[in-house]
């Protein structure tokens, strides 16, 4: 019987055992599947982490693209006025530029007699380069127009090394960085400040260039969000213009941008 009862005993015990082993194997088991799932929720919550800030950037660039500045007040100078630069609107927002930098006794004449210029046609059948110089007759036509390189030479002649020429930089640095520290903007745009489809490609004796006749120049005030503010040179001062559509026509015409740093 004392062997019978030891018998019952021990076995009951390793029941006991057995039973423990796998309540607790089972409940590891649980915790080890459940890891994965806890984890995962950590990555996904790194990840929505990750995003918002990828996102908190994009929209912060995106903003500082935006903003707005108001418009400076530039004198106005217009290219008809006696004596009249028929195709004159670079000199003349030049003069406008140099002016509101200190310059005040540069006018668009006295520019219009100093630019370098070129011929309209060359007898060879070439075209004029308005890298070169004015293209053309500028006082009463015909006449294409001059790109930044001799606007930018002049303007050195007289602001030295406060001459800087942003052709060909982005928008934000050439226009808007510029706006925002109190510099007008000299450019080439359109003379309906949007894209044109009237683009010719000229052999000049430097080469194949792409110009138009619709070109013409302004100096940038000020901007907002959907604007530019502009001085037109045939005669308005701080013209609100589109700013997506002026941006496209800016970037068509080659990007070209000088200013007067102070």
């Amino acid at each position: 019987m004392k062997f019978i009862q030891t018998f019952t005993l021990t076995l009951l015990c390793a029941c006991l055992v057995y039973l423990g082993f796998i309540y607790f194997s089972q409940t590891d088991q649980v915790k080890k599947t459940a890891s994965p799932g806890e984890v995962g929720k950590k990555n996904d919550t790194a990840l929505s982490a990750d995003e918002t800030s990828s996102t908190k950037k994009k929209n912060s660039s995106h903003k500082s693209l935006k903003g707005s500045k108001k418009a400076m007040d530039v004198i106005l100078y217009n290219q008809m006025d006696d004596p009249q630069l028929y195709n004159g609107c670079e000199v003349t927002s030049l003069a406008m530029l140099l002016h509101y930098s200190g310059y005040k006794q540069v006018t668009k004449n006295r520019l219009a007699n100093e630019i370098e210029r070129v011929p309209l046609n060359y007898e060879n059948g070439l075209k004029g380069d308005p890298h070169e110089g004015f293209v053309g007759d500028m006082e009463n036509g015909p006449g294409l127009g001059v790109y930044h390189e001799p606007i930018y030479q002049l303007a050195k002649k007289y602001a030295g090394r406060q001459a800087v020429d942003l052709t060909g930089k982005s928008v934000k640095k050439a226009i808007y960085q510029p706006l925002e520290k109190g510099y007008p903007v000299w450019v080439i745009t359109t003379s309906t400040f949007q894209e044109t489809d009237n683009m010719e490609t000229w052999n000049t004796p430097n080469g194949k260039i792409d110009v138009s006749f619709n070109m013409h120049s302004v100096v940038i005030t000020g901007y907002d969000d959907e604007h530019i503010y502009l001085n037109n040179p045939y005669g308005q001062k701080n013209q609100q213009v589109d700013r997506d559509q002026f941006e496209a026509s800016w970037k068509q015409m080659g990007s070209q941008a000088i200013i007067i740093q102070a």
